[in-house]
């Protein structure tokens, strides 16, 4: 299954010329928790939020170059397994989407976990088969500094919060951020934020390094929380979090706190899914293409990631025979045409596909098998 239907293209653009400041307040103006950062037309990442947060600084003159995350891009027709590896082995909440090199969208975490948790593969998922964080506890009068040293050498995004040994909140690397980017804004936030700390003095107003000794509880959530067992089902899990727009869990069995199930332990979960390949796949043609091998490795990756979404709708094995034909070829260009044959018991099915670039002609090839293959069983 393709990750198309979880594709956002109304994404925040931001050049890499603007301060932090400024960045900001287009995330506050567009209600964005990020964006994606360009130089001159070229997509250069996001916002590296962690590092800010490790960082005394006035963000009214910091440019953006030294917190920018670089990330990869993925394609439009990506597989939803493939994408949610990728995604928790880079550590990111939003992935750009590409179309010929060019970013046409974006797809969060979010949307991601929720078409992996409608996969066959995971419908008998619980929420104790996904690894929980259990990070360090603290209490609800510890400081916001000792919060982000825990993220920071735990590499979690969220922590629960204790008051004489019961749960009283959560607290969120987005709820620091947030608060962190505008403090302080007026000699009225700073006098109210100032209480937690001591005498207000006029330097409070820019002095961020208070910030960091404010109790956790000014910017924890302590009301509403949302909580699941460890026995629900990975979809029920996921729904929640869509429903909530929150991207972690607290897991509680009782009045016992199990741990935390944030978003992108799910993704790690749907992307450790191993499914036998049924497929074989032989290629035509490849020695009479004037293609470097890095050329050749990358058919192989992208039919393999075409065949396998094929055999979701054929559920069968079945042989493939893909031949590569290159024709009227100029200085710059090099049309191509992808023949395919799939056979599978009791049938043969034969496509093909032109187009410019080669990586096009492979995917709509494949678009066209699945088409005619769902047909045919439809026709049954």
């Amino acid at each position: 299954m393709e990750i198309t239907p979880a594709i956002n293209t109304n994404f925040l653009q931001i050049d890499e010329s603007v301060s932090l400041s400024q960045m900001i307040g287009k995330l506050k103006e567009s209600d964005k928790k990020s964006g994606l950062i360009f130089q001159k037309g070229k997509y250069m990442g996001i916002l590296d939020k962690k590092r800010i947060l490790q960082t005394k600084l006035d963000s009214t003159n910091v440019g953006l170059s030294k917190f920018i995350q670089r990330t990869p891009m993925i394609n439009e027709h990506a597989d939803i397994i493939e994408t949610s590896a990728m995604m928790f082995k880079s550590n990111i909440d939003l992935l750009p989407v590409e179309r010929q090199k060019q970013v046409i969208g974006v797809i969060s975490s979010l949307n991601l976990a929720k078409i992996g948790s409608q996969l066959p593969e995971t419908s008998a998922m619980k929420v104790k088969d996904c690894t929980l964080d259990k990070p360090t506890l603290i209490q609800k009068d510890d400081s916001i500094a000792r919060a982000i040293e825990i993220m920071y050498q735990e590499h979690t995004e969220h922590i629960p919060i204790f008051d004489k040994g019961k749960l009283y909140g959560i607290i969120s690397s987005q709820d620091v951020l947030k608060k962190y980017l505008s403090w302080p804004s007026q000699r009225s936030v700073s006098s109210r934020l100032g209480k937690g700390v001591g005498k207000v003095t006029r330097g409070s107003q820019t002095d961020t390094s208070k910030f960091a000794l404010l109790p956790i509880e000014n910017l924890s959530t302590n009301q509403d929380l949302v909580t699941i067992s460890s026995k629900s089902s990975l979809k029920d899990a996921v729904s929640l979090m869509v429903k909530k727009n929150i991207s972690a869990l607290i897991v509680m069995d009782g009045n016992k706190l199990i741990g935390l199930l944030p978003v992108k332990n799910v993704l790690r979960a749907i992307g450790s899914l191993e499914i036998p390949e049924n497929f074989n796949i032989k290629f035509v043609g490849l020695k009479e293409l004037d293609w470097h091998s890095y050329d050749v490795t990358a058919l192989k990756k992208i039919a393999g990631n075409e065949a396998f979404k094929l055999q979701r709708a054929l559920k069968n094995d079945f042989d493939l025979v893909i031949h590569m034909k290159e024709y009227q070829k100029d200085a710059k260009k090099h049309k191509y045409s992808v023949h395919m044959k799939v056979e599978f018991p009791g049938r043969i099915v034969t496509v093909s596909q032109d187009d410019w670039d080669w990586k096009t002609a492979v995917r709509k090839t494949f678009a066209n098998a699945k088409n005619k293959v769902g047909k045919q069983f439809k026709g049954k």
